[in-house]
């Protein structure tokens, strides 16, 4: 696509998740009108910084080196990449983006999970699992 074909771009885990936002958030930003929309949802750095290998989820411990151990993990069956929130904020900077907002999502008490064995619904009303980042590409 050209530079500025479009007026949003919005991504659900996805490419956001499994390739390297160093090259992805150049790509929206480059894809994007001035004025436009970048959202997307993805993993918090809380929840990785707190995945158990061994038990295959989220528990109530810390198992990552917040500033080392995030940034690309890998096992047989994925790999995935993730930054520490000052990650995030350079490099929608540094790529012309204003961040808009940051949505750390929270479920309701009794809502029925579809975290499935990611997070369990008492990890969830705790700690953000999720985030929905919002960042408008500034005007030139």
């Amino acid at each position: 696509f050209a530079d500025g074909s479009f007026d949003i771009v919005f991504c659900d885990h996805g490419a956001m998740t499994y390739a390297d936002p160093r090259r992805t958030v150049p790509e929206a930003a480059r894809l994007l009108r001035p004025g436009g929309l970048f959202a997307f949802n993805m993993a918090s750095p809380l929840a990785d910084t707190c995945w158990n290998d061994e038990a295959e989820q989220v528990d109530e411990h810390l198992h990552l080196n917040y500033f080392e151990g995030l940034d690309r993990y890998e096992d047989d069956r994925l790999v995935a990449f993730q930054l520490p929130y000052g990650g995030w904020i350079r490099l929608f900077g540094a790529n012309g983006l204003q961040i808009e907002d940051l949505i750390e999502l929270r479920p309701p008490s009794a809502a029925p999970t579809t975290y499935g064995d990611f997070v369990r619904l008492s990890w969830a009303l705790k700690w953000p699992a999720e985030n929905i980042w919002k960042a408008r590409k500034l005007r030139g």
